[in-house]
């Protein structure tokens, strides 16, 4: 029935979903507050348990230009479960500062004030015992990520291994394969030092006996990659094997939403489809439990849509739609950049590491990451793309143009003359900013709302959204359906930082 502000309305369902609810039964709905890798794993998943879903993305497209899950590395980082916030961050923090080519930066905004309880959380999150904690909990995640989007795939009917097709992001690259299972490097300046014995170790400790981790030294990274220079090889690397890439995260993105659609799934984009405000406790009614009611802003007015279950996987527009739901929580921001080179010399990648006469140079066959750069080179079908760094400064302010100088410069230090003038020009029409979810201890929060049934939680993936949807959306679908859980959620939780004391009087 009609309410004086506006109708509310079960959302509606394409033709096969209907006619499966007849069938066997009205189905219970769910709704998605964001339709990026985690939200769109949390829709398929939560459509095979049995929910009719409906996923709000409030962007301009699922996978738009601005997106995190376009503009990010592309790389499956099953690996990275060691937080950004290390031991001892605090002293190294001034020098970075200072380092015009150093990783962490601030853009000069006001915004940043308002970012000092989230500081504080970083230094405490940085203190040794408290790193430990937070990587052992984040690889139990990760131990997991394969699998949780191998499910997802499956359900959608996408095959990683096949080739693009109408999703590539260029006709010469439809028949590049999703994935490219060529390995990953991490580049170090001495791998034999403490600091980076200390983060392999921990890698080991959180990731377990299949973590396949190895050391090279410079001869063994020219192998691998003749295009690098001596200068950044000469201290050695890590070598995952068994890491892989999306040569094109959007294209990825779009074939798993497509997959959902074709499953009887629902995806509303932008304005004019509707964009979620608040999420509210909707009134009893013929059903026995209290549903949740997604009040959606649209061009022709404001309609609500009441569920039974509604998913805030918004990335860093999740605070809003938290605090609502009784937990407020220190989401902020990490900008990140992207540039991009173009030259042929950097398309058409292929999984073999032999050179054909058929295949233009490259400069590189895999990714390859510079912690000192605080960026990751990878080998995208549509050119090298150079993705990272981390500024902070909110979301409002626009882009600070050094920066993509910067990871310019850095990447052309990366590889030999040789390589870097083959590299030919940036493409600055794609240069580009993005904005990561972030908490103070690097970990999601994933779980159910304090304040409010059937609200779940599922953002805050900051530098490892794209390698953890698949897995969040499992453990979603395992809540919302009431089954045991795989992974232990508590280290997740929204209320974590409530005992904190740099938390507290902002709680």
């Amino acid at each position: 029935r009609a309410r004086d502000d506006g109708p509310h309305l079960t959302p509606p369902r394409p033709a096969a979903a209907r006619s499966m609810a007849a069938a066997v039964g009205t189905a219970r709905q769910a709704a998605v507050v964001g339709g990026g890798f985690v939200g769109i794993s949390c829709a398929l998943h939560l459509q095979r348990v049995g929910f009719d879903v409906t996923v709000f993305e409030a962007g301009d497209a699922v996978a738009g230009t601005h997106a995190a899950s376009n503009g990010n590395a592309g790389t499956f980082a099953a690996y990275a479960n060691t937080p950004m916030a290390k031991p001892g961050i605090w002293k190294d923090l001034p020098k970075m500062l200072m380092n015009p080519d150093g990783a962490f930066k601030l853009a000069p905004t006001s915004h940043l004030l308002r970012m000092l309880p989230w500081g504080l959380g970083v230094l405490d999150a940085s203190r040794e015992l408290e790193w430990r904690k937070n990587a052992l909990a984040l690889g139990t995640l990760l131990r997991d990520a394969q699998e949780g989007y191998d499910i997802a795939w499956a359900h959608a009917g996408v095959d990683v291994d096949a080739a693009m097709g109408a999703h590539a992001p260029t006709t010469a690259s439809r028949g590049d394969a999703f994935a490219s299972r060529n390995g990953y490097l991490i580049l170090h300046k001495d791998a034999t030092s403490s600091g980076v014995a200390a983060t392999a170790r921990l890698r080991r400790d959180g990731l377990g006996p299949s973590l396949r981790m190895e050391t090279l030294d410079q001869s063994a990274i020219k192998e691998l990659e003749p295009s690098l220079s001596d200068d950044v090889t000469r201290g050695g690397a890590h070598w995952f094997p068994d890491a892989w890439f999306a040569r094109d995260p959007a294209a990825l993105l779009l074939a798993m939403t497509d997959g959902f659609r074709r499953r009887g799934g629902d995806v509303r984009v932008g304005a004019a489809e509707g964009t979620v405000t608040s999420l509210t406790r909707a009134p009893r009614g013929r059903r026995v439990n209290d549903r949740v009611r997604v009040n959606v802003a649209r061009g022709d007015g404001r309609r609500d849509f009441d569920v039974d279950v509604a998913v805030v996987a918004a990335g860093a527009h999740s605070a809003g739609l938290a605090a609502a739901c009784g937990d407020v929580v220190p989401l902020d921001t990490e900008r990140g950049y992207h540039v991009q080179f173009n030259n042929a010399a950097s398309t058409s990648v292929t999984d073999s590491d032999s050179d054909s006469d058929s295949t233009p140079p490259r400069p590189l066959r895999r990714p390859v990451c510079s912690p000192e750069g605080g960026f990751i080179l990878t080998p995208m079908s549509h050119g090298l793309r150079a993705a990272g760094l981390v500024e902070l400064g909110g979301d409002r302010a626009g882009a600070t143009r050094a920066r993509f100088e910067q990871l310019e410069r850095g990447t052309r230090a990366l590889l030999s003359d040789a390589a870097a003038r083959e590299l030919g020009p940036r493409d600055a029409r794609r240069d580009w900013l993005g904005f990561r979810p972030t908490l103070p201890d690097s970990l999601p929060v994933i779980g159910p709302a304090s304040g409010m049934d059937g609200v779940l939680y599922a953002f805050g993936h900051q530098h490892v959204g794209f390698t953890l949807g698949g897995v969040t959306g499992k453990v979603v679908a395992e809540l919302a359906a009431g089954r045991a859980l795989s992974v232990d959620l508590s280290p997740f939780r929204a209320d974590r930082f409530k005992t904190k004391a740099w938390w507290r009087p902002f709680a």
